[in-house]
């Protein structure tokens, strides 16, 4: 009988997308269900109190929620490589001035991808303490898009495929995060530190055979066949099923210098993780390592 995992995500990796479709996860007794998230609240507190097993989300939703309603969370593999977050602006924005006094669209106001737009508009001389602007929790980035188009929200981080959504309903891309946080990372996967513990040949398993997954995605000879897979599985076009493929890491490990920047974008804003500033705290590699040998 195959072992069930429910894995919460934002996006279905490509890797995750190809195991499921060539059954190398069902090769390993595993069966696993994939649902996606409408926010980073629900994922996440949905991982502490064990709604899910493994959630593929934004390190940062690790460093906000591990210790927050009693469990304690940590990444164990790097799910992407770091991918580009622009900032798409309404067009009647015009300067970084304009959205002086105005509300942004984030996911959750004090988490992720929220504390990147902040920091872009920070070396930009706008201050959200200082009341220049206010931030509105909207949830994924298709709710944020649909916010702005409806003239509720003047700007926000719309990551692909839904940055070519935006410039085609006139959003303009006014930036991307890398002029200010060029090591900014990738996705992670993430667990409960108690569920992993008691569960540890369960997810180096499940981490063993996405890894297969990764590395036929790889490999040249594949690139064709995984695109259709992932176009197919995920209902994408060929162009956004590429990128998808495109974003995938070299390898699982986890990138600790990009870890490292998210941690101290955290502190900047005075929101330090509950269970304090030690990145040590908040992941976990050897999951990974034993699935990669296996």
């Amino acid at each position: 009988m195959s072992d069930h995992l429910l894995i919460n995500v934002f996006n279905v990796d490509a890797a995750l997308a190809v195991g499921r479709a060539k059954r190398m996860f069902a090769a390993n007794d595993l069966e696993v269900e994939v649902m996606v998230t409408p926010n980073s609240t629900d994922q996440m507190r949905g991982l502490s109190n064990g709604s899910w097993q493994v959630v593929s989300t934004a390190f940062d939703n690790v460093l906000g929620w591990s210790g927050r309603e009693g469990a304690e969370l940590v990444a164990v593999a790097q799910v992407a490589q770091a991918n580009t977050l622009p900032i798409y602006v309404r067009p009647e924005i015009k300067s970084w001035d304009d959205l002086r006094g105005k509300a942004l669209a984030v996911d959750a106001v004090d988490t992720a991808y929220a504390l990147v737009l902040r920091r872009v508009l920070l070396t930009h001389g706008l201050e959200m303490d200082r009341g220049d602007y206010t931030l509105i929790a909207k949830g994924t980035t298709g709710y944020r898009l649909e916010s702005m188009t409806q003239g509720e929200t003047f700007a926000g981080v719309l990551n692909a495929p839904w940055d070519g959504k935006a410039a085609a309903a006139g959003m303009v891309r006014i930036a991307d995060h890398r002029e200010v946080l060029p090591d900014y990372p990738g996705g992670v996967y993430a667990v409960s530190r108690q569920w992993a513990a008691e569960n540890r040949a369960l997810l180096i398993r499940f981490l063993s055979a996405w890894n297969q997954a990764l590395g036929w995605c790889h490999d040249e000879k594949h690139h064709g066949e995984a695109i259709k897979l992932i176009a197919d599985a995920e209902k994408l076009d060929e162009k956004a099923a590429a990128n998808r493929l495109r974003q995938l890491p070299a390898n699982g490990h986890l990138n600790l210098p990009g870890l490292q920047c998210v941690l101290d974008l955290r502190v900047l804003f005075k929101l330090t993780p509950v269970m304090g500033k030690n990145l040590t705290d908040y992941y976990d590699g050897d999951f990974y390592a034993g699935a990669s040998k296996s």
